[in-house]
Order: structure tokens, then C-alpha cells, then sequence
């Protein structure tokens, strides 16, 4: 063999020797790659936590012949007297014609998949607006309406005054995330919200609940959309007079914040008092108005799902949620003011009619007048009396 052939067949047996080199390093880093990237598989553990003893013990405790706890125990931990929350479980079973008591109806509920749940929620909230929605989520009558102004006027010294009127934010945490710009407000938050319009009177009852309006927009653009003043705008709501200084007035009003408009619908209060009854005047019309702020918390202390972020997708399941008399005292007078029915004439309205109670009800030298009568009708009502 010469010398030419053993030096090629040296090169070969070495370039042989680097080719299986690099493939083993090859082979070993991606068998590194692959140890890498391998992961133990979990399986998801499922605690039975055995709700239907829990909820047995939960009615042996509460309802049971021999109660564990009493009704003051029951009033502190669900924010209800025991005797409301019975009330509506049986109004419930008989809507639902199931022929059971309130604990079967829970036992049943909780069979139930996570489908089959959302609907029964909604099934709950569409009986509970059935029963008590005519009731309780509806406009105040004449009367009503006078025992509104009768309190009013009594308590807070605000003649002609229906309720104080304000907007809550409502978390909406599984809002679509197309609509999350629309939803969210910088100033609420970074998270989507609904908002909802209420008014509410000193006893904390609602009359007026608007829902639904995405929470990028502030208190006026509620009050755009909202039907609060459909009534008013075509003569059809009752008839309110008061005095106030010595003027009569013939619609009513609620108390506002900054936010709204100076209409004469809204007695708002005075940013920067000037002498000592403007200062008095905007210290109770503060005071009074907190009758809305009150009523939220009290909204949301009662009703857990409502302090926390709603989990619903469906615009309407939320609202279900969300829309789920007071007497007056003995020796209640009207010297706060006169509420009757309106008159029902058989011709129709015109539109010059329209027009005209629309640009009177949003007339700023009006809401001008009325703040200035009440800042002395207020004054002058202190220390619950007259005076000079």
C-alpha cells in the first residue's frame, strides 16, 4: 500500500470519528432538551365537602326546634331578620309549585351541575322580580308621593323634596373583553363596571332603579338615557306644590350632587357658602343627600353577590341581579307640600306642550330661584322651628 492510500484512509477513519461525535452531541442535546421540557401531569383533586350536611347543620342551627342560635345572631350574619328570609324561601316554593319547604328546594339546588345552576339563578331572580317586582320596584302613587314630601319635610327640613339621587359602580368581572374600553373608567378603576341610578328616600327604600349603562360614562350621560323625568316631561306624573319662602312651586325635586345640572328638578349644593345661611343650607342639603349614599351601603351589606365583582356574562343575567313603604308616623301634616293625581284629558298632548315642560323642567334661572327660596326656607325651618 502506499503512502497516498494511508494517508487517505487516515482521513477518512478520522472525518468518520467527527461525524459520530457530533451526532452523539447531538442526540444528547436533544435528549437534554426534551428532559427539559417534560412535565409531571396533574390531575385536578376533588374534595367532597359535603354541602348538604353543611346546609343541614346550617337549618338545625338556625331553624330547628332546638335553635342553636338566635334571631339576632341570624339578623347579624345574613343582614335580614329570620322572619324576611322565610317569607320569601316560602313565596318562592309556592311560585315554583314545587310543594316543598325551603330546605328541599336547597337540597334540590344543590344536585344541580354548573349549567343547570346559572339557570336555576336566573329561574330565582325572574320569580323574585314575578313576586315582589309590582310591589317594590315601581313609581310612588299620589299618595305616596305625599308621604314622601310629609317626610321630607319633617325630617330634613327640605320642603317638596322626593329622595336623593345618585349612581353606583357595579364590577362586571367576566365582562366581554370587546367591550371592556366601553365598560371601564379611569376614574372608577381599571376594571369594567355597570352602572346603576337609584333613588332612594330617608327610610332607604328605592323608587326609581335604572341599570345597565356602561360604567365609562358619568352621572349626566345616566341621566340622558334614563326614565326618571318621562313622566314629568309629558304632564302624566302627580302633581307636587309647595311652598318655599313664600313662593309656590309645582314640581317636585331631589337632591343632587355636584354633577348635575342646575335644573329645577335638582336643589344641589352651594360649592363656596357665603355667610351664615348659605353655610347652614349646604351643610344639610349634604347631610340629606347622603339618604342614596346609605342606601347603597346598606344595598351592598345586605346582598353579598352585589359587594363583590358580578361573575355573569350575559348583560341581562346581571341586570336580573341587580333589580331584585314606608307609612307615615301618626300626626304626619302636609304643610310640606300637596301631591295629586294628574288629570287624564282624552286629547292627546302636543308637541309645542312638549316642548315647553321639557325646557321648563331644564331651566337654570328656575333651579337659580328655588336654591336661593330654599337657603332662607331652610334657615328659617332650624332648630325644628320657625323664625324670623
Amino acid at each position: 500500500m502506499s503512502s497516498g492510500d494511508e494517508f487517505q484512509q487516515l482521513v477518512d477513519r478520522e472525518f468518520d470519528e467527527l461525524v459520530q461525535e457530533v451526532q452523539r452531541e447531538a442526540e444528547e442535546e436533544e435528549a437534554a432538551a426534551a428532559a427539559a421540557f417534560v412535565r409531571p401531569f396533574y390531575h385536578r383533586r376533588t374534595i367532597r365537602r359535603d354541602h348538604v350536611g353543611a346546609h343541614q347543620r346550617l337549618v338545625e342551627d338556625y331553624f330547628g326546634d332546638n335553635l342553636r342560635y338566635p334571631a339576632e345572631i341570624f339578623r347579624r350574619r345574613f343582614r335580614m331578620s329570620q322572619r324576611l328570609f322565610i317569607h320569601i324561601a316560602n313565596t318562592l316554593a309556592q311560585q315554583l309549585a314545587y310543594g316543598l319547604d325551603p330546605a328541599d328546594m336547597f337540597d334540590e339546588y344543590l344536585q344541580l351541575g354548573e349549567t343547570t345552576a346559572l339557570t336555576a339563578l336566573r329561574q330565582f331572580c325572574n320569580c323574585i322580580q314575578a313576586i315582589f317586582g309590582p310591589e317594590y320596584v315601581r313609581k310612588p302613587n299620589a299618595d305616596e308621593c305625599q308621604r314622601l314630601i310629609d317626610m321630607h319635610g319633617r325630617v330634613h327640613n327640605f320642603p317638596g323634596m322626593m329622595g336623593s339621587i345618585d349612581c353606583m359602580h357595579w364590577e362586571w368581572r367576566n365582562c366581554p373583553v370587546a367591550w371592556k374600553g366601553q365598560f371601564t373608567s379611569g376614574f372608577k378603576g381599571r376594571h369594567p363596571t355597570m352602572i346603576l341610578e337609584a333613588v332612594a328616600d330617608y327610610r332607604l327604600r328605592i323608587w326609581h332603579a335604572y341599570f345597565g349603562v356602561a360604567g365609562s360614562n358619568n352621572d349626566i350621560n345616566v341621566l340622558d338615557s334614563s326614565h326618571l323625568f318621562n313622566d314629568e316631561c309629558r304632564g302624566e306624573g302627580p302633581t307636587v306644590r309647595f311652598m318655599a319662602n313664600g313662593t309656590q312651586y309645582n314640581r317636585a325635586y331631589y337632591l343632587a350632587d355636584g354633577i348635575y345640572l342646575r335644573w329645577p328638578v335638582f336643589v344641589k349644593t352651594i360649592r363656596q357658602p357665603v355667610g351664615p345661611k348659605q353655610s347652614y343650607f349646604a351643610a344639610k342639603q349634604e347631610s340629606a343627600r347622603k339618604d342614596v349614599e346609605r342606601a347603597f351601603g346598606v344595598l351592598q351589606s345586605r346582598w353579598a353577590i352585589l359587594r363583590c365583582p358580578v361573575r355573569q356574562w350575559h348583560e341581562n343575567d346581571v341586570a336580573s341581579i341587580m333589580y331584585e313603604n314606608w307609612a307615615p308616623e301618626e300626626g304626619a301634616s302636609t304643610s310640606h307640600g300637596v301631591a295629586t293625581s294628574p288629570l287624564q284629558m282624552g286629547v292627546p298632548r302636543s308637541d309645542a306642550y312638549l316642548i315647553q315642560r321639557f325646557a321648563d323642567m331644564r331651566r337654570e334661572t328656575s333651579h337659580t330661584t328655588l336654591q336661593a327660596d330654599m337657603v332662607e326656607e331652610v334657615w328659617n325651618r332650624r332648630e325644628g322651628g320657625r323664625r324670623a
